[in-house]
């Protein structure tokens, strides 16, 4: 439903969480609402207890800077990058809804094949994958932890690379090397 003339005043925080979506070691991601906007979006936070790391700090600000420069279809976008009223360190980004290549090779293998599971739909993926890898190479970035877990095939055909947690930038220090 759309909304027209409403105040944009909130009661209360912009986002609600909902569910969780996915754990790494630097981040959770959830799904939330967007009480500004009224749509769902992912958010990713720093984990309780690595925020207290300073390198933790700056990998994760890296990858939410990193994927949020990088405009590209199959990217996805990074709508906001802020801090909670915790002082936790979130980003928000686009909600993506599909499959992971993983889970369809996986099932592919039982033998359980779906009807949208071609060989097509795969080699387009593929492409897909490879341009999205070919763009950020062009612009000095590498993803370093590309897998079929990192690749999400959506309902509508599209295809989406993610996790940008381990990015490499050309020219940039490890973080390994500051002091």
């Amino acid at each position: 439903v759309l909304a027209q003339d409403e105040d944009l005043a909130l009661d209360g925080p912009r986002y609600a969480l909902e569910t969780l979506l996915g754990r790494g070691g630097m981040g959770e991601v959830f799904l939330c609402n967007d009480a500004v906007i009224g749509r769902k979006v992912a958010m990713k936070q720093i984990r309780d207890g690595v925020e207290l790391d300073p390198d933790a700090r700056r990998r994760f600000l890296r990858e939410a800077r990193v994927q949020g420069q990088l405009e590209h279809p199959a990217i996805v976008p990074v709508y906001e990058l802020s801090t909670n009223a915790e002082g936790r360190i979130f980003f928000t980004m686009k909600r993506v809804k599909g499959e992971s290549l993983h889970e369809i090779l996986r099932r592919l293998r039982r033998g359980d094949a779906k009807e949208g599971d071609s060989r097509r739909r795969l080699l387009n993926a593929f492409a897909q994958v490879c341009l999205a890898v070919d763009f950020a190479h062009e612009r000095g970035v590498l993803h370093r932890d590309l897998k079929p877990g990192n690749i999400m095939l959506g309902d509508f055909g599209e295809v989406y690379v993610l996790d940008w947690g381990l990015a490499k930038i050309d020219d940039a220090p490890e973080l390994d090397d500051l002091s």
